[in-house]
């Protein structure tokens, strides 16, 4: 394998997630990372970024631009399993991290299922900025990528 990625390969959104939660962290002012949570069933549950008492629970989504495909699913995904884990380890906070503005207003539409979903679910949409050269890569891979 040559030192190229994979046009789907998706090394800069990982490492835009990254990003995203040491951005939130700063904001909330509470230490987060990645974490993996055991479930009742022997499985294990990754998220992008929790507290270490598991009270703030977070997933991270770094798409910049309109949402196409199955991607809103990711993001009603992200939520499910933020609610259901949350509720598992007593989470006091479920938050879905973005990091553009289309993606933001996109979740918080009056009119949307979805929107009314995460305010009843108690999962909050935090959009947090990202450096210029973050986003231009993630821009530069979403163009490139099949999806």
């Amino acid at each position: 394998m040559t030192g190229e990625g994979h046009p789907s390969d998706s090394r800069a959104q990982r490492q835009a997630e990254v990003a995203i939660i040491a951005a939130l962290s700063a904001q909330l002012g509470e230490p987060l990372a990645k974490t993996s949570v055991a479930t009742g069933n022997g499985g294990r549950v990754e998220l992008d970024g929790s507290t270490a008492d598991l009270t703030i629970l977070v997933e991270a989504y770094a798409h910049q631009g309109a949402l196409r495909g199955g991607q809103p699913k990711k993001l009603a995904t992200d939520a499910l399993k933020l609610t259901w884990i949350g509720r598992q380890v007593g989470a006091k906070r479920l938050i879905l991290a973005v990091a553009d503005r289309e993606v933001e207003s996109y979740l918080q539409r009056p009119t949307a299922w979805l929107t009314q979903a995460l305010i009843d679910l108690g999962v909050e949409v935090i959009r947090v900025d990202l450096d210029d050269s973050t986003v231009g890569s993630l821009r530069a891979a979403q163009t490139v990528q099949f999806r």
